[in-house]
């Protein structure tokens, strides 16, 4: 990326209040790289996410969240060298992606027989190849009275991270997966969860709950709306698998899929994904004032050849806009030793109908400087496609403007390094 100090000339406020030209000195940015663009739809939010091209080191975000306004919108992923693919997810506004508190909740990490982050107590579960949800791993608890004695299984994870995974005051939903192979008729399986002070003290407790046995299938057990005490910075989770006081008791489960969520997990709120195209491109983007008015313009020619009102296409909002250029309007300024180049300003801009196929655009000269000038132009508002260059003319038309159709145009002034 290359930045230029650039006197931007800007405009009005609205019509008929009388123009107001900016004399500030505002970098401009040419950049060149891969443009992202989908069709957008007002109400959601969209992210764009890229990875290398091969492999996978997974997905990550290229950018903040975009709003949609029923437009094609596009981001620039600036060239890095690097073959990457693209995707593009569309949300709710309020969408806050689910995160775990729960470590190793599928016990992908561990020994043989015991789980990285989790404690087994009396005949505690095993970790197993032998089932898995997801992942390759899951817990094994096979129990069997050999008299009337019953016997117990039990596995627990205390939480509590770097700046602590929870946050009191937030609300939690407990979910995990469990897949029964037998259930003896007094066997009981429970969960428990406890919420922990910052001395460890406990602030609040579920008592242990029995969750249903499915055997033959996997099965997910959810319980929303667990709102953490205020003061709660840690927090305790408990498994128990009890056979129960009678001859022959038995029972066996595998567990998989352990976590304790903040965020949406309504199925019917998560992000989908959207048809994206990529292409090559290039822009130049600066930091507008809030309530201007921007280069490049709107002009519809009717059916008859005459044009319309000039409509501004950018309204600033002391946000970034962009424009996209030629890319070899880009190469050239990012290769040039140009101290700057500038968008004239509206207020220096008249355009006149040129027969019934063009229109001829005038404006300032710029005077103590040695420049030249170029129009940009396209059919679409944020995509300048073709570019006329006048030298160091301050006019110039564009042609073989179709009747019915509607055009963008934009004028940079380019100071000589001379």
């Amino acid at each position: 990326m290359k930045v230029f100090s650039v006197s931007i000339a800007i405009v009005i406020q609205a019509i008929p209040v009388p123009i107001a030209l900016c004399d500030d000195v505002i970098p401009i940015s040419v950049e060149s790289g891969m443009e992202v663009s989908w069709q957008s739809s007002m109400g959601f939010h969209y992210l764009v996410q890229y990875a290398k091209a091969v492999d996978s080191e997974g997905w990550k975000d290229l950018g903040p969240r975009v709003s949609g306004n029923d437009a094609r919108r596009s981001v620039l992923d600036p060239n890095t060298g690097i073959a990457r693919r693209y995707r593009v997810l569309q949300m709710f506004p309020d969408f806050v992606p689910a995160s775990s508190a729960v470590a190793n909740g599928g016990f992908e990490e561990g020994d043989v027989s015991f789980a990285k982050s989790w404690t087994g107590e009396a005949n505690p579960p095993i970790r197993t190849t032998e089932e898995a949800h997801s992942g390759s791993f899951s817990m094994h608890c096979k129990l069997a009275n050999t008299g009337p004695q019953p016997q117990e299984g039990r596995l627990s994870q205390r939480i509590r991270g770097a700046g602590s995974m929870i946050e009191g005051g937030k609300v939690y939903t407990l979910s995990f997966w469990t897949k029964n192979v037998s259930a003896g008729p007094s066997y009981v399986q429970q969960y428990h969860l406890e919420w922990l002070g910052e001395a460890g003290e406990i602030l609040a407790a579920e008592n242990y709950v029995n969750f249903p046995s499915h055997p033959g299938e996997w099965k997910r057990h959810m319980i929303p709306g667990l709102r953490a005490p205020g003061a709660a910075v840690a927090a305790v989770i408990r498994f128990r698998f009890v056979t129960g006081a009678i001859e022959e008791a038995y029972g066996e489960v595998y567990l998989d899929d352990v976590s304790l969520e903040t965020g949406d997990i309504d199925p019917a709120r998560q992000p989908r994904f959207i048809k994206v195209e990529t292409n090559p491109a290039s822009r130049i983007s600066w930091v507008t004032r809030r309530n201007w008015v921007y280069l490049p313009f709107e002009v519809a020619i009717d059916a008859s050849g005459g044009r319309s009102s000039l409509k501004p296409v950018i309204t600033g909002d002391g946000g970034q806009v962009s424009i996209e250029v030629p890319q070899a309007i880009a190469a050239n300024l990012l290769g040039s030793s140009m101290p700057g180049i500038s968008l004239l300003s509206p207020g220096d801009l008249s355009v006149k109908q040129e027969g019934r196929s063009g229109l001829s655009l005038n404006w300032e000269k710029v005077e103590g400087k040695r420049v030249s000038y170029m129009i940009l132009h396209g059919d679409r508002p944020g995509l300048l496609s073709h570019s006329i260059d006048t030298g160091e003319v301050p006019s110039g038309v564009i042609g073989a403007v179709e009747a019915g159709s509607t055009i963008y145009f934009a004028v940079l002034a380019i100071e000589s390094g001379e």
